[in-house]
């Protein structure tokens, strides 16, 4: 369940939507004639053709995509390391904002994250697109690149950033030291789970905080990732047996999931949300939000509570298409609508991690 925001890249690679190869028609009409969450019509699989199928192929399944062979490799090394400056970008409108992951080039950097990025080696990067701002900010293992960015309390500042094999984790523990705050920027199947847990396990034994003090989830930047992953975070914070969700497929099909046996963490729950929070990581909060588990802080989030699948074709390019839907535990669903927070917070609150934190601290004294 691949939950990916248009504007989101890694800096490693660029991934584009559009098909710039012939692909083969055929074949894509019938995955998607017998396989499509929603079955198409005829007359839209016969539209498809080479010229258009990017634009056509989001007609029938507006989270599809087709990925050249090249595409996918590169999609696939992403998720491991990869040589560049340790952060993610994406576009806010025409603005480029910065990710800045723990540990990579631009945190040693000092380069705060969810910045504004404004200029690349002296060279402005306002009117940029997402291909051509990663393209300047790509080089060589062991270069260097100067980036001018936006603070956010005002001016501007400059940092020199080493590009650098790196690979970001999936769950990083965020200081300040008060707070017990992770942030979780991918689901990925038999991995996330595990180090969720190992580090709540960590923070449990050395936290100086009481023990009723609110665990806080960062998941701004959780673009997504597999389906099941999320089912199993969710059951790490709910009672064996408890429902988490309904799987809804064609034709009738629907699997309802349950919380696993096993230990269980209950100390409370702030999860930050925002519009790049989608897919898996929506099914993950949204589960939580409506077992009345955790509180949502933040923005509504991107309104994509469906699971896709790949499958490869004849010429090596791999089609991504909608195979199933999730609802939760009351029969509704995020897609189209998002999540919306239990406290909304105002925009430019969003890329302040010390200003979500107070928020969160007085939500937190409104509702003991």
């Amino acid at each position: 369940m691949r939950g990916v925001s248009t504007a989101a890249l890694f800096l490693a690679v660029l991934l584009t939507a559009s098909c710039l190869h012939a692909a083969p028609l055929e074949a894509i009409r019938d995955i998607l004639r017998r396989h499509l969450l929603n079955p198409p019509g005829e007359a839209a699989l016969a539209a498809l053709s080479e010229e258009n199928l990017a634009t056509k192929l989001r007609d029938i399944d507006p989270y599809a995509r087709i990925f050249s062979a090249a595409e996918y490799r590169a999609l696939t090394a992403a998720r491991h390391a990869w040589v560049g400056i340790g952060a993610g970008l994406s576009l806010r409108g025409s603005v480029p904002i910065l990710h800045v992951y723990r540990g990579g080039g631009a945190d040693r950097a000092g380069v705060p994250d969810r910045v504004r990025l404004l200029e690349i080696d002296g060279r402005t990067v306002a009117g940029l697109d997402a291909e051509s701002i990663a393209l300047h900010l790509r080089g060589e293992e062991g270069s260097t690149v100067r980036l001018t960015v936006s603070l956010p309390g005002g001016g501007t500042k400059h940092f020199s950033v080493l590009r650098e094999s790196f690979a970001p984790l999936d769950v990083e523990v965020i200081p300040p030291g008060e707070q017990r705050l992770v942030r979780i920027r991918d689901f990925v199947g038999g991995v996330t789970r595990p180090a969720l847990r190992a580090t709540l396990d960590f923070l449990t034994r050395t936290a100086s905080t009481h023990e009723a003090a609110p665990l806080i989830i960062d998941l701004r930047d959780a673009l997504g990732g597999d389906l099941y992953e999320a089912f199993d975070l969710a059951g790490m914070f709910l009672p064996a047996g408890a429902v988490l969700g309904i799987v809804r497929g064609r034709d009738g099909y629907a699997m309802e999931v349950h919380a696993p046996p096993g230990d269980k963490f209950t100390m409370p729950l702030i999860l930050l949300v925002g519009p790049e929070t989608a897919s898996a990581a929506e099914v993950f909060a949204g589960i939580l939000q409506r077992t009345q588990r955790a509180a949502l802080v933040g923005r509504p989030t991107f309104g994509k509570c469906v699971s896709q699948t790949d499958a490869r074709l004849s010429d090596g390019s791999v089609l991504r298409y909608t195979n199933k839907e999730v609802l939760f535990p009351g029969g509704d669903t995020c897609t189209g609508t998002g999540l919306t927070p239990d406290l909304t917070v105002a925009e430019d609150e969003m890329d302040s991690l010390p200003r979500l934190l107070e928020r969160v601290q007085g939500f937190v004294r409104k509702h003991p």
